[in-house]
C-alpha cells in the first residue's frame, strides 16, 4: 500500500472509530509506529483536527464530521431528471437500481438541497410511449452481464410479424432509440449480426458457453437489425418538411439527407414497412416525391382509389 493509500485509510478509520490506537494501524499496515505518527502528523497539517493522547490513541475533534461526496444544486437536479426518465424507459429492476442509488445521493445533499429537490420532484414528469411493450423484469443488468462475462445468451424472440423464434445470440451492445431498447448481438442462427427489439423478447437465459469470437465496437454494429427486411425508400422533399419533421422521419427509418442542386432535401429510410412511410408521402404530396422503390408509389396509387372523392 503506497502511503496516499495509507493515510486515506488512516482518515476512514478516524472517521469510523471513537479512538485509534498507533500500534494497531502499525500492524494493520505493516509499518513502523514512526510512519503512522508521521502519517497522523500529515492529516493535522491538511487541517484535520485529530486529538492525540499518550497511551490512549488519536481521535477527531468532538463533533467534527469530515464532508461526505457532495453534489451541487444543479448536479442533484440533473440527478432528478434522469431518476424520472429511467423510470420510464427502462425494465423494473434497472430503475430500481437506479432509484436505491439516487437515494445514497440524496443522503449525500445538504439539507436546504435535499428540500429543493423534494419539492421540484413534480416539476418534472415523463411519460411511456402508449405503444411500448412490457419488457421482462430484468433483462437489461443480464445482458450486460452477458457482455461483461462474454457469455451466450438464449432468448425467444417475436418479430415485427408476430413469429417467434429461439436465438442464441453473443450480446456486444445496447442502445436506445425512442421508444425502444435494441440489443446488438451476434446470432447463431443466422450467423450475422442482427438488432433485436429489447421488449420483444418473451425469455432470456444465459449460459455457461463462451463467446466465439472477438465483436467489433457496438458503434460499428448500428444498423444491423432483426430477421425483418428493410427495404431502401428514397423521397425528394422540400427542405421545410424536412426541418418541420425531423423527429418523425428518424422514427420511420431516415438514414441519411443530402441536399439537391435544386434546393430540394433527398431522404434515405431503411423501412421495416412500406405502406406507413406511403401514407406520409401521401400526406405531403404537394411537397414530397418517392424516387424509389415502385412499391411505394403502387401502395400510394392504391390507396388513392380507395379514397371516395
Amino acid at each position: 500500500m503506497n502511503r496516499l493509500d495509507r493515510i486515506s485509510a488512516l482518515l476512514v478509520q478516524l472517521q469510523s472509530r471513537p479512538v485509534v490506537r498507533a500500534s494497531e494501524m502499525a500492524q494493520r499496515f505493516g509499518v513502523s509506529l514512526r510512519t503512522i505518527y508521521r502519517d497522523m502528523h500529515t492529516l493535522t497539517e491538511a487541517g484535520v483536527p485529530i486529538c492525540g493522547d499518550s497511551g490512549i490513541g488519536y481521535s477527531l475533534v468532538d463533533g467534527y464530521k469530515l464532508p461526505s461526496l457532495m453534489f451541487t444544486k444543479e448536479e442533484a437536479m440533473a440527478f432528478l431528471t434522469a431518476e424520472k426518465i429511467i423510470e420510464q424507459i427502462t425494465d423494473t429492476q434497472n430503475s430500481i437500481y437506479f432509484r436505491q442509488g439516487m437515494d445514497k445521493i440524496r443522503a449525500a445533499l445538504r439539507t436546504v438541497d435535499k428540500n429543493y429537490i423534494h419539492e421540484m420532484g413534480d416539476a418534472i414528469a415523463v411519460y411511456k410511449s402508449r405503444n411500448a411493450r412490457e419488457s421482462l423484469p430484468n433483462l437489461l443488468q443480464i445482458i450486460l452481464s452477458s457482455i461483461n462475462d462474454k457469455l451466450i445468451i438464449e432468448i425467444d424472440y417475436i418479430n415485427a410479424d408476430e413469429n417467434k423464434s429461439r436465438r442464441l445470440l453473443e450480446a456486444v451492445g445496447v442502445t436506445y432509440s425512442y421508444p425502444n431498447w435494441y440489443l446488438s448481438a451476434w446470432c447463431h442462427l443466422r450467423e450475422e449480426y442482427r438488432m433485436f427489439r429489447i421488449d420483444r423478447i418473451e425469455n432470456i437465459e444465459t449460459k455457461t458457453d463462451k463467446h466465439t469470437k472477438i465483436h467489433p465496437p457496438l458503434e460499428s454494429l448500428l444498423g444491423a437489425d432483426d430477421a425483418q427486411c428493410l427495404t431502401e425508400v428514397v423521397l425528394h422533399t422540400s427542405k421545410d418538411v424536412s426541418r418541420y419533421n425531423a423527429d418523425r422521419c428518424y422514427f420511420m427509418g431516415l438514414t441519411g439527407e443530402k441536399k439537391l442542386a435544386d434546393g430540394q432535401i433527398e431522404q434515405t429510410y431503411m423501412a421495416y414497412s412500406l405502406e406507413p412511410l406511403a401514407r406520409w408521402v401521401l400526406a405531403n404530396t404537394d411537397t414530397t416525391t418517392v424516387i424509389s422503390p415502385i412499391e411505394v408509389k403502387n401502395i400510394i396509387r392504391q390507396i388513392i382509389k380507395k379514397l371516395d372523392l
